[in-house]
């Protein structure tokens, strides 16, 4: 039996997760690109917005060590990204289902 999906190779996968890790850059795009498309606009518009807020009030009572907080929950996104599953439908060898076909077209 033919699919429309084939299994990812282990290379595969972890290229998808370094691509993940990657777009993380801009907080929730690599979640975004596996397929967490909710997680990835709650963290883009709402949760990195709030953690750069909390950085910035806390700067004063920390002497500058708030700053470390955005950076950290940056950093914990990306770490998530990657370790996310993949929630998208790979379709890469699509010519294989035409590839069992012995029977000629008349």
């Amino acid at each position: 039996m033919n699919t429309l999906s084939t299994p990812l190779s282990k290379e595969e996968k972890h290229a998808h997760n370094e691509i993940a890790a990657v777009l993380s850059i801009v907080p929730g795009l690599g979640h975004i690109y596996k397929g967490h498309y909710q997680m990835g606009l709650f963290l883009m518009f709402l949760g990195m917005p709030i953690a750069i807020f909390v950085g910035i009030i806390s700067i004063l009572g920390t002497a500058g060590l708030g700053l470390l907080f955005p950076i950290g929950c940056w950093a914990a996104l990306a770490y998530d990204a990657y370790r996310k599953k993949d929630r998208r439908h790979h379709h890469h060898h699509l010519t294989s289902l035409w590839a069992d076909d012995d029977d000629p077209q008349d």
